[in-house]
């Protein structure tokens, strides 16, 4: 008997050492899964490093159309005599992309006129570009009311009121000769 415990012992181990080679290894359907996990991991990423340079750029472009066009509207507003219209034009080699358009219109209800009949002015500045196939834009508006420029020889300084009658000095400074006496 002890012949046949031997030999039954040495299959078992035998048998023990085949299956533990199985073991230590991976399987080809969990070698498989495994790669599929990583190629739609790595595809997400990729995607998504994808979109946000897309949105950086559109942020950019959205940056420099809103500064174009504030500085399209001050050139506007610094005009003196700006009148009522419609032009457009480009910002030249600098900003080959950006194409600007600006509407100024007499407000019809305005009841703030000037000797010339001018009234309050809107003005809409527009600034458009093309980004992957779409047009873009950004728009600013803003009201002008007339000025009057006097020529400093024709304009008089009014003098600040020196006192206020009929109220105490509440300030608890003494003067002498000033305001409050």
């Amino acid at each position: 008997m002890p012949f046949l415990q031997l030999r039954f012992t040495h299959y078992a181990l035998r048998f023990t050492l085949h299956a533990s080679r199985i073991r230590k290894g991976f399987t080809l359907v969990e070698l498989v899964v495994a790669f599929l996990i990583l190629v739609i991991g790595v595809t997400a990423i990729l995607e998504l490093v994808s979109q946000s340079a897309l949105n950086a750029r559109y942020a950019k472009d959205k940056t420099t159309a809103t500064v174009l066009a504030q500085q399209k509207l001050e050139e506007l507003l610094a005009q003196p005599d700006l009148a009522p219209g419609e032009t457009e034009g480009d910002f030249g080699d600098a900003y080959p992309q950006f194409r600007w358009r600006a509407q100024v219109s007499e407000v019809g209800d305005s009841t703030i006129s000037t000797e010339s009949g001018t009234g309050l002015l809107h003005i809409v500045v527009t600034v458009e570009w093309q980004d992957r196939g779409q047009l873009r834009s950004v728009q600013l508006e803003t009201l002008q009311a007339p000025v009057t420029v006097l020529h400093p020889q024709e304009a008089t300084l009014q003098q600040p009121m020196s006192s206020f009658s009929g109220l105490p000095d509440m300030s608890g400074f003494t003067t002498q000769g000033g305001a409050g006496q």
